[in-house]
């Protein structure tokens, strides 16, 4: 089963009096499930394809389907619920809330996900990151392996198809981050939940379980 689609997907983003093509005739299909990479050099599109399929940006041409709909009628406020209810996200600069303990993070993930408050899945969430005994310490008192434990369990807490990760070990250090990618591969094989990753990271590309490799906005390998 597939979990998203893309036929001849390109990115054109204004530059002045010109454009700059990020991506062009991405054709590419991803299983439901995937543990999956995209690699390439900086500038490749990596991050445009992510936020693309993350309904966090439109395409210029061609047409994604995630979850079996096609993202390409839909409206802002239709867009904006499937990536509320369908897709989780973590980021390498955490993007926590700083005055938020690690257990009302995670709850913003509902909130924004239009469910109730419900302190006991969150406290569960964060116990399956391993931070059972760190809910109401803030990100200031969390290590930075810590801080994205809790942005693991708030892209999980709303039990999404889909979690993004955008270069999710950049800023941690090799130890930490082995820990980290181990804990998400955990994750995919228990729950089933799609992983896709931008990286450069070495660890991140041997674990992966399919690579896809970018240049100058095209799918240079992978099947």
């Amino acid at each position: 089963m597939r979990i998203c689609e893309l036929r001849g997907v390109g990115r054109r983003y204004p530059l002045g009096e010109t454009e700059v093509l990020a991506l062009q005739g991405v054709d590419l299909d991803i299983d439901a499930g995937a543990f999956l990479a995209f690699a390439g050099p900086s500038g490749s599109g990596k991050t445009t394809l992510l936020n693309l399929i993350g309904c966090l940006d439109r395409p210029s041409e061609g047409h994604i389907v995630l979850d079996g709909q096609d993202l390409g009628g839909l409206g802002e406020a239709e867009l904006g619920r499937v990536r509320a209810e369908k897709v989780g996200f973590v980021f390498q600069s955490f993007n926590l809330i700083p005055v938020l303990t690690a257990v009302e993070n995670v709850e913003v993930a509902l909130r924004l996900g239009g469910q109730p408050k419900d302190r006991a899945r969150c406290a569960a969430a964060l116990a399956e990151v391993g931070l059972a005994d760190l809910l109401d310490r803030r990100p200031a008192q969390l290590s930075g392996g810590q801080q994205q434990r809790v942005a693991i369990a708030r892209a999980l807490v709303k039990r999404p198809r889909l979690v993004i990760a955008d270069e999710p070990t950049a800023n941690l250090d090799s130890h930490t981050g082995a820990a980290v990618l181990d804990l998400m591969k955990d994750l995919n094989q228990r729950h089933g939940t799609t992983f896709l990753f931008s990286t450069h990271d070495p660890m991140v590309l041997e674990r992966a379980g399919r690579v896809v490799r970018l240049r100058d906005g095209r799918v240079e390998a992978g099947p």
